[in-house]
């Protein structure tokens, strides 16, 4: 049997050959097979397979794996609200406090902001920078843009994500045709579907693919207030702009 390098040679003279044979192919098959043609003769490196952990945990006892160790799950103790009801409270963290509404001490003729709960002034970035030159803000500072150079050759397929233009290489996937795979982030995986041992009358929820119980909020707010829960937490809404109370 002829080793690995060898025989990797012996395909890249055969396609060569072809190449020059075959002058009525289409030239992105020829720019292909040429650049199989000049690649190094040694081995392309392997995708490990996935191994999928073995559950020794008995059957009767819920379990979770988010980061690939089988352990047993323990349900979360709801924290109890010891705080009078007419209180506004919060709970970002699990831990219920109270709440107090942020008191807007800055004239109403200036512009505020509160990212953070604090109330600032908010000041505009002034544009220094000449009209004719491209400028982005990302993070509210002006800076000038200037567009990434592809040096890499047409024929040689590019990626950009981050703005850096590199090569892009498909992934190789050795896993099996009747294995189901997955490449969230360009690796191939095997993809295995998660099983749900909480009972059926529980609410479940899985937003990041771990089945878990899945409990409503309980809105503690009076009535006459207006709340919001984007993150499923329930605090009170207020309109932007002045937060001085009427």
């Amino acid at each position: 049997m002829f080793p690995r390098t060898a025989l990797f040679a012996l395909l890249t003279v055969v396609l060569a050959g072809q190449v020059m044979a075959a002058p009525a192919m289409p030239m992105p098959m020829k720019l292909a097979m040429r650049e199989l043609s000049q690649r190094s003769v040694e081995p392309l490196e392997t995708i490990p397979v996935y191994k999928r952990a073995i559950n020794t945990i008995p059957e009767e006892v819920p379990t979770k794996s988010p980061e690939g160790v089988i352990t047993p799950y323990r349900r979360r103790r709801r924290a109890i609200n010891t705080i009078p009801e007419e209180v506004p409270t919060k709970s970002p963290d699990g831990v219920i406090t109270t709440y107090r509404r942020a008191i807007n001490t800055i004239p109403e003729e200036v512009p505020t902001k509160s990212p953070d709960g604090v109330i600032t002034t908010y000041r505009r970035a002034i544009n220094t920078i000449p009209e004719e030159i491209p400028t982005k803000s990302p993070d509210g500072v002006i800076t000038t843009y200037r567009r990434a150079i592809n040096t890499i050759p047409e024929e040689v397929p590019t990626k950009s994500p981050d703005g850096v233009i590199t090569t892009y290489r498909r992934a190789i996937n050795t896993i099996p045709e009747e294995v189901p795979t997955k490449s969230p982030d360009g690796v191939i995986t095997t993809y295995r579907r998660a099983i749900n041992t909480i009972p059926e009358e529980v609410p479940t929820k899985s937003p990041d693919g771990v089945i878990t119980t899945y409990r409503r909020a309980i809105n503690t707010i009076p009535e006459e207030v207006p709340t919001k829960s984007p993150d499923g937490v329930i605090t009170p809404y207020r309109r932007g702009g002045s937060t001085i109370p009427a």
